[in-house]
């Protein structure tokens, strides 16, 4: 998937939460995907992979877990892509990234192995902490090789793990430091990483031996992931390095060019983040700058430089967050964008619930307007075609973003008012039908700017004449 990711340590985030959040872009347009509950369960499983062919045991306790999977799994391959389970770890896979020719001659891609398709089912309903997350998949990877080089994110309330593997067995993880950000895009990204420091640290065994006896590093000093395993070209400088200095410079770290090779992998923010500063990244297309591909006043040339963030192929974009001001029992939420981002919000759902929520769990594989994921492409077909004319039904005072952002935050403060007088499963149920109202609340005020664009697209029609205009017309 080519994704966009950007990961917060909750001493970087206004509310001491921890936030992993990524856009994940399909192949093409309008793949259908579902956001779900998935159980709790008690029995063997073998989870089987309709992209490599893959048959891996699973064990008999599996933890209940959100997952957001294509509808059609038997032809896309399941895709989780991600989601936050009964233990309050969060994972988001994948990102992906590519290996450089030299280290994949050495450790090519196994064609059968561990795919995108297959690593939330088997890792996120197993774990406990984000650290074990990172253990756990790394002793699959060592058992099974990895299809193809991925980018994966873990997360608990104290900590943020990143870890990529870009070849068929080896692999390195970075724990995010608690004041610091990172904005990631289907590049190899990790840089220092200190064999000495395994609290910050973690590794494939015998990494630093496969780099040393191939003479893989370039550099005097250190171990640079980057560096060795990554790739530095010029598709990288059109589709990836801009994506990430455009995430900086938001979030206030002067990266100074977008087809820099030397951009940092993690920084300090310029002020304390809030899950509306990751969003709006995931929602941006290079916004108020030169390079912005809905702009009516930019050369086409720099229009159409770089690859944006926001993309039409997004099949969802999510924001997990872990909090730490609210007991535990309610603090992780996911925030969901069936997407494009540009022109759709984010829908809280509680994580310790059995269900998302009607119109999120149903989709189907052709068109129907009742469901989210359907409801969110149309606004984007509305708007996109005459966006400069129509944008303030979407972005401006009393338009349809900022009303659902409140919206939003309204319903989260309600939920938590009540969420606190209750427990155990008395909650859970409580969490479970909030989810299906808040729903239901952010997809009215959805159909009411449906209407609102349809009227207003129709006064920009060129069927229009302003001689002999009709009087009762506007």
């Amino acid at each position: 998937m080519a994704c966009t990711t950007v990961i917060v340590g909750k001493k970087a985030s206004i509310n001491g939460s921890t936030m992993i959040a990524r856009n994940c872009d399909a192949e093409r347009c309008n793949i259908p995907v579902k956001f779900v509950v998935v159980p709790a369960k008690n029995e063997e499983q073998t989870f089987h992979s309709y992209v490599t062919g893959l048959d891996i045991p699973l064990p008999n306790s599996a933890m209940r877990y959100q997952m957001a999977p294509f509808v059609d799994y038997k032809r896309h391959g399941q895709f989780g892509e991600c989601g936050i389970n009964s233990a309050n770890v969060a994972m988001s896979a994948t990102e992906s990234l590519y290996g450089n020719p030299q280290v994949l001659a050495l450790d090519p891609l196994v064609k059968n192995g561990i795919g995108e398709d297959a690593l939330l089912s088997i890792v996120l309903p197993f774990i406990h902490s984000a650290r074990e997350g990172v253990e756990y998949l790394g002793q699959l990877i060592a058992i099974y090789g990895s299809h193809e080089g991925n980018g994966i994110i873990f997360s608990d309330k104290n900590e943020v793990w990143y870890m990529e593997i870009p070849t068929g067995h080896y692999w390195a993880a970075t724990k995010l430091s608690e004041n610091r950000v990172a904005v990631i895009a289907n590049q190899v990204a990790e840089q220092n990483i200190d064999f000495e420091d395994t609290d910050n640290y973690l590794w494939a065994a015998g990494l630093k031996e496969f780099i040393d006896q191939n003479d893989l590093n370039p550099d005097v000093d250190g171990y640079n992931f980057r560096h060795i395993f990554g790739t530095n070209n010029a598709r990288d400088h059109c589709y990836n390095t801009p994506r990430v200095w455009f995430g900086q410079n938001y979030l206030g770290h002067r990266a100074s060019s977008p087809t820099s090779d030397n951009l940092d992998f993690t920084f300090k923010p310029n002020r304390k983040l809030k899950h509306e500063d990751i969003g709006y990244i995931l929602s941006s297309h290079y916004n108020e700058t030169i390079f912005d591909p809905l702009s009516s006043t930019d050369k086409k040339a720099d229009k159409t430089r770089f690859r944006p963030i926001a993309m039409a192929r997004c099949a969802e974009s999510h924001i997990l967050e872990i909090r730490n001001n609210v007991p535990d029992e309610y603090s992780a939420i996911t925030w969901f964008n069936f997407a494009p981002t540009t022109f759709n919000p984010y829908v809280p759902f509680y994580a310790n619930a059995n269900g998302t929520s009607d119109s999120y769990n149903n989709t189907s594989d052709s068109y129907n307007i009742s469901e989210a994921y359907w409801l969110s492409r149309t606004i984007a077909s509305l708007i996109q075609p005459s966006y400069n004319e129509m944008k303030s039904l979407l972005i401006g005072l009393n338009g349809y973003l900022p009303t659902a952002d409140q919206l939003a935050n309204e319903l989260i403060h309600q939920t938590d008012k009540t969420a606190n007088t209750l427990h155990d499963n008395h909650l859970t149920h409580f969490l479970t039908t909030a989810n299906n109202q808040n729903a239901k609340k952010m997809q009215n005020l959805a159909m009411q700017t449906v209407g609102e664009l349809v009227k207003d697209e129709l006064k920009h029609s060129r069927l229009t004449f302003s001689i002999n205009t009709d009087y009762t017309q506007e």
